[in-house]
């Protein structure tokens, strides 16, 4: 005889939830968002792929200095150009001038790669609450490869 306790909608007794049925609907949700994530990731890549600086330009830099004239005895009679700079090596930049740029453009320069993405994400996250560009997630790499 059967056991009235034994519903047909329950066989074998077993109370609770099936949880294949539940893993392979996460199992596909999550190839899907992986699967979108890798075209907007290619979309995007393909689009700034043009616009990228040659690597050459980063290698080779030569910034425009000024045409400096000097007399006979080496002192400066003139400058004549665009831009009027002085082109220091690091070791010449006194100390509080890099912490300064540092503390203002990228205080974990020494802790990332040239990428900060807690920046990058911070500053997503605060253009969409605002609804406009208002912050930038640059570190001073990026700002100096763009």
């Amino acid at each position: 005889m059967s056991n009235p306790q034994q519903s047909s909608a329950n066989p074998g007794g077993k109370s609770g939830l099936s949880w294949k049925p539940l893993l392979v609907k996460a199992g596909i949700a999550a190839a899907g968002a992986a699967v979108c994530g890798a075209v907007v990731l290619g979309l995007a890549l393909a689009l700034a792929w043009p616009s990228l600086p040659d690597l050459h330009a980063m290698t080779d830099y030569r910034p425009r200095v000024p045409l400096r004239i000097y007399t006979a005895d080496k002192v400066l009679i003139g400058e004549y150009g665009e831009e009027h700079r002085n082109v220091l090596r690091f070791d010449e930049i006194p100390p509080v001038m890099r912490q300064a740029v540092l503390a203002a453009e990228d205080d974990r320069f020494y802790s990332h790669g040239g990428v900060d993405w807690m920046g990058v994400a911070r500053a997503v996250l605060t253009n969409i609450v605002k609804g406009s560009k208002s912050q930038g997630g640059s570190t001073i790499t990026m700002q100096v490869a763009r």
